[in-house]
């Protein structure tokens, strides 16, 4: 057994986080250790003397494989199976069944961990070697880090830092007791020479071994045994594998034997498997373990005594060997399968792909299927996809001929699981591979164009190349009525409709054709696909009704097909209706979505969820919380690929930018807004109409709204992206006093006035089409009847919770109501002012401010003070208030004026002037706060008056006249 030499303090330092783990009671989080150094360094070593001081019972350990191919959750397999049974832990200790039976099981098995720890409380946990560790067992590493619990845990982590993966300790290194080992100094160095040799040689060679092996424990402990076996200093090897091959040489061939299949099949030993390949196996294992190669035995398994020696014996066997084995073992393996014993498809997978020279590409392929449904089924996409790269790459590699038919589909495949795994360009380029080897097959091109609809494209832009591939699909399935051809024929319609204006014409017979198979094939899953086709094909204004049931309809045949992605998105699809409704259902629909696609645990669901909360968050009113939501969504977006990130992103910042109404900020998005939506010049120039309106710029609005009804098909374009080209342009033909189109849009909105406007897939709620029908018949000059649909917005307004909107409706309701009463309010970031019907939007300034407070307390004096403060208290400067003359000093003054003429008593009056008010009272020795207040306030009344003449003249001479200024300020309406 290694001596433990030289590792005190860190030892001491990982016993004191034991310890304060455990100290106290109440809410904690677990401690974590992570423990790092280079192979050999006396990681392990250190991690085995903790755990031996501590409770045996409540040390779970396990260790990562050097081999990406390991299965996912490898390190908790291995660490969780001394636990009480517990069918939530199936994933990661038994048979994770296939992939999709439980969209959930991945959080719950992250909470079902967590829960299992609590029970075996206080419980150490130690994974070493995570370096190599699979993504899905870090994220349930920091998860446990991050979770609150009652009882004590404490994590330890031990790793080789230039073999660690960029990211892997990411939000766990901060809260860590980190702990770095480095080469034993010259005394220890000495204390492990004699642990291991005795005192003589201690003396003899210590200061020669540390020299030779920088105090690294594995060198020295390797140079020290062969020095005892005859050797020198001088016969130091250059690398490790000469050491280890210098210890294999000295065993049995029986022994070497097994070690070399033992290396092959990985770093936990199977007796029976290596029985199967190897003779005399029982023997064999009894010299390793003598030898020190192996360690373990009794109930503990037996495995590597140090990952060097496998890897070693690993590179160096020569290639046929190495091959051999890998097919003996994965015939082992399979037929250890056959006996009911557990195995991992993973290692299969692993072992077939090394051997496919010998074995061919039938098993390996087979067996990365089996893998990748497994991890898939586990939620571990990317480990998922990497065993399908594994195969081609293996199978390329052995010179092997894959079937088109099989390239395809292990192509198509990974580029499903690529994208569920966030990367969508790595999907794409996957799929473009594929087109060739499809040939004319109508089932593989079926696979690749499917693939490349879920990719998806940007909405409204081109999709050429997307529509050629399913038109050469569907070309090629026409007439079978198989769901092939009826999934494809719906992608199509979809495509079409969601392209450019000229392609959605064509979309509909494609959609009625879909629907139909699917109906005759009783196929729920197909089903599913083709009521969305149908769904999108009559999304237009004014449906939501009908969208409902077809939304409610891809509900019902996903739920039956087993499909959570189709089932949340019909959701989603049932939210917006309800909501393009006026209907407060829309919420319980949105959480049904949430629910289900926070569950998916798909890196692109998570950025379409968190779209969707940035657009409730600017229903409900809350800016700030939208624009964050916003910036994070749009960062999520990015880094998964989705084509449409921008769009979104463009499509919510428009909400944000309308309500907080600044007219910079309103310009900058008008031209980006034309930059931007390239494929729907009519919707781009009518959003740039509508904000170049509201910021005032009357004549850049003109020629938008010139350059839309330029467009042939201005009206007759009624995509999703319809609401807001309307509302938009409604905005700018009010401002713009254009009659004619005012007419023209009400007429479009008057059928719609029971609806609200909502912009895609509730990406951003735009308000109920009765405001705008309301603000249109004011500006024809019909005050009752924009009255009664104001009102009726206020009340959709209000029944959603779409607070700003309700402001936004009543505002305008208060600006029909004729009558002398002025009005000065905040709008957002702008204010408000109206007075006999007419109103105007002003820049924030002080003086405003000022004017509202007034206009609140009509006939009320107001202190200067108080409103120079906002309202706070007021604290009078009692120095600056003491008379400039004091009353004695004033009459004498009076006094002599009248016994004096000509220069001198113009100068006496000019001084007598100086020191008193108009009144004849004394003005104050200095200027005190209350007459800063007094000025400063007078000041910007004054200057707000001003600007509120030029867009309201008759609201500012009224002012103007009813507004008094000084230490007390009025206003008399």
């Amino acid at each position: 057994m290694t001596p433990f030499v030289g590792r005190h303090a860190a030892l001491a330092r990982m016993l004191a986080a034991r310890r304060a783990g455990q100290a106290g009671a109440g809410t904690r989080r677990a401690g974590l250790v992570l423990v790092s150094g280079e192979a050999g360094i006396g990681k392990t070593a250190l991690l085995g003397k903790f755990a031996a001081g501590c409770d045996r019972s409540t040390v779970l350990w396990g260790a990562c494989w050097d081999d990406a191919r390991a299965p996912a959750w490898w390190p908790w397999t291995q660490a969780l199976r001394g636990l009480p049974p517990d069918p939530r832990l199936a994933a990661i200790v038994g048979d994770p069944g296939p992939a999709g039976d439980d969209d959930g099981v991945r959080a719950r098995v992250f909470v079902a961990v967590s829960e299992a720890l609590e029970r075996i409380a206080p419980a150490v946990v130690i994974l070493d070697d995570l370096q190599w560790a699979d993504e899905t067992s870090v994220s349930l590493l920091k998860f446990l880090v991050r979770q609150p619990r009652t009882g004590s845990l404490l994590l330890v982590a031990a790793y080789r830092p230039d073999e660690l993966a960029p990211g892997v300790l990411t939000g766990l290194a901060e809260p860590a007791e980190s702990i770095t080992l480095g080469g034993l100094g010259p005394a220890e160095t000495g204390d492990l020479v004699r642990a291991l040799a005795g005192d003589a040689a201690a003396r003899q060679w210590a200061p020669a071994v540390h020299t030779r092996s920088d105090g690294h424990p594995f060198f020295a402990r390797e140079l020290c045994r062969l020095m005892e076996a005859g050797g020198t200093t001088g016969d130091v090897p250059v690398a490790v594998r000469e050491v280890i091959g210098r210890r294999l040489a000295r065993l049995p061939s029986g022994c070497r034997e097994l070690l070399d299949a033992a290396a092959v099949a990985g770093p936990v030993l199977r007796p029976d498997v290596l029985a199967d390949v190897c003779a005399q196996s029982t023997e064999a294992i009894e010299a390793a373990l003598a030898a020190g190669m192996l360690t373990g035995g009794a109930e503990v398994p037996v495995r590597f005594a140090h990952d060097l020696f496998r890897e070693t014996i690993y590179a160096t066997l020569p290639a046929r060997r190495r091959l051999e084995l890998h097919k003996s073992i994965g015939s082992a393996l399979l037929r250890r399968h056959g006996r009911g014993a557990p195995v991992f498809p993973a290692e299969l997978a692993r072992h077939f792909a090394a051997a496919a020279p010998l074995h061919g590409a039938e098993l390996a392929v087979t067996w990365a299927h089996a893998a990748a449904e497994a991890d898939a089924g586990r939620y571990a996409f990317a480990e998922a996809a990497a065993h399908l790269r594994r195969a081609r790459t293996a199978v390329a590699d052995a010179g092997t001929h894959l079937p088109d038919a099989g390239l395809v589909r292990l192509l198509t495949a990974e580029a499903g699981l690529r994208l569920r795994a966030g990367d969508a360009e790595a999907a794409r380029a996957l799929l473009a591979e594929a087109w060739r080897p499809a040939g004319a097959d109508a089932d593989l091109l079926a696979l690749v164009a499917l693939g490349l609809d879920s990719v998806g494209a940007r909405f409204a832009m081109p999709r050429t190349e997307l529509i050629t591939a399913l038109e050469a699909a569907r070309g090629a399935l026409d007439g079978r009525g198989t769901p092939a051809e009826a999934q494809v024929t719906a992608a199509l319609a979809r495509q079409l409709q969601h392209s450019v204006p000229a392609d959605r014409p064509r979309a509909g017979p494609y959609a009625e054709r879909a629907v139909a198979i699917a109906r005759a094939l009783d196929d729920p899953a197909t089903l599913a696909s083709c009521l969305l086709a149908r769904h999108d094909i009559v999304w237009t204004p004014g449906t939501g009704a009908e969208r409902v049931l077809l939304a409610t309809g891809i509900i019902a045949a996903a739920r039956a097909a087993g499909d959570p992605e189709r089932q949340a998105q019909g959701f989603l699809l049932a939210a917006n209706a309800h909501l393009e409704n006026g209907s407060a259902a829309f919420r319980a629909a949105f959480d049904e979505f949430a629910y289900l696609t926070e569950r998916l645990r798909q890196p692109r669901h998570d950025y379409l969820l968190r779209t969707r909360q940035a657009a409730l968050a600017l229903l409900d009113g809350a800016l700030e919380t939208g624009e964050r939501l916003i910036a994070e969504a749009a960062a999520l977006g990015e880094q998964v690929g989705d084509s449409d990130t921008g769009n979104v992103r463009m499509s919510q910042r428009l909400e944000v930018v309308r309500a907080r109404n600044d007219p910079d900020e309103l310009r900058r998005t008008a031209a980006e807004a034309v930059g931007w939506w390239i494929g729907a010049p009519a919707h781009a120039h009518a959003v740039a109409a509508g904000f170049l309106a509201r910021a005032g710029d009357l004549a850049a609005a003109r020629r938008e709204v010139e350059t839309v009804r330029a467009l042939p098909d201005w009206r007759a374009d009624r995509s999703y992206l319809w609401s807001v080209f309307v509302g938009e342009l409604t905005a700018a033909a009010i401002a713009l006093k254009d009659r004619e189109l005012c007419e023209l849009l009400l007429a479009d909105l008057e059928p719609l006035a029971d609806t609200c406007a909502v912009n895609g897939a509730l990406v951003c709620f735009m308000g109920a089409h009765a405001h705008r029908v309301g603000l249109l018949r004011a500006a024809l000059g019909e005050p009752d009847g924009a009255a009664e649909s104001l009102r009726a917005a206020l009340r959709v307004h209000e029944r959603l919770g779409a607070r700003l909107w309700a402001d936004e409706t009543r505002r305008a309701l208060s600006a029909l109501t004729p009558g002398p009463e002025p009005s000065i309010c905040r709008s957002g970031e702008m204010w408000q002012v109206s007075y006999r019907g007419h109103a105007a939007y002003l820049r924030d300034c002080k003086g405003l401010h000022d004017l509202s407070t007034l206009l609140a307390r009509p006939g009320t004096d107001v202190a200067a003070l108080e409103l120079a403060t906002g309202g706070g208290p007021v604290v009078l400067d009692r120095v600056a208030e003491e008379p400039a003359l004091d009353a004695t000093a004033l009459r004498s003054y009076r006094r002599r004026l009248a016994d004096v003429e000509g220069d001198e008593r113009e100068r006496l009056l000019e001084e007598v002037r100086r020191a008193t008010r108009p009144g004849g009272a004394a003005r104050p020795l200095s200027a005190g706060n209350a007459e800063r207040a007094r000025k400063a306030v007078t000041a910007r009344i004054r200057d707000a008056i001003r600007r509120i003449e030029t867009v309201l003249p008759e609201l500012g001479r009224h002012l103007d006249r009813a507004v008094r200024t000084g230490h007390l300020c009025r206003y008399d309406g």
